[in-house]
């Protein structure tokens, strides 16, 4: 099973390091940034399923991070945790996931963090390469198809199994039926190559 990383970002090194462990010791992968603008420096090297970010740090706050992450993934879940009891902090982080108050408990983080990686759309980059293998599966299973009638059009007919048709005909058939399969094969690999092409 493929482990789930989280980007925990605050500039409190003591709250950083409690949650980092609590969402380790819940089977993620946790990488840490004590400002946003470490947390982008990070996020360059791993990209998370999840980020955990506070509001007010020094360099970078939560909000530049939040605005940061939008601009470069619409779909990348962030958690918003801050000590400020006031309703413009919600307001102004309008593209998060989760606007949480301090002290939130490692529970409230956990149970945000497993349900905002529930909720997240699955990326484009996904449904383009299943839609590709798909189709690849697909032209695959009918070229096979192909082939093997092909191949008991090309196989000699006993006697009673003879039916007007005459060779060359057959054979046409046979050709085109061929040509068919190797076709829609050769299709759904150029379409793969394609897009693996234009994706990366």
């Amino acid at each position: 099973m493929r482990t789930i990383h989280v980007l925990v970002v605050d500039d409190d090194d003591d709250w950083r390091s409690v949650i980092a462990d609590v969402l380790s010791e819940e089977g993620f992968s946790v990488s840490t940034a004590s400002n946003g603008r470490a947390a982008c420096v990070s996020l360059r090297r791993a990209r998370p399923e999840v980020v955990v970010t506070d509001v007010e740090m020094p360099l970078m706050t939560g909000r530049e991070l939040l605005a940061w992450l939008r601009s470069t993934d619409r779909t990348l879940p962030v958690i918003v945790v801050t000590a400020k009891d006031d309703p413009a902090v919600d307001a102004n982080s309008p593209n998060a996931f989760r606007v949480l108050r301090k002290p939130a408990t490692a529970e409230a983080i956990v149970s945000a963090v497993k349900e905002a990686l529930q909720r997240r759309p699955e990326p484009l980059l996904g449904k383009i390469s299943r839609a590709a293998k798909a189709l690849a599966y697909g032209a695959r299973r009918r070229g096979e198809t192909v082939l093997s009638r092909s191949a008991q059009l090309l196989r000699p007919a006993k006697a009673e199994e003879r039916s007007p048709v005459s060779k060359p005909a057959r054979r046409g058939r046979a050709r085109l039926a061929m040509v068919a399969g190797v076709g829609m094969t050769a299709l759904a690999v150029l379409a793969v190559a394609a897009i693996r092409g234009a994706v990366v």
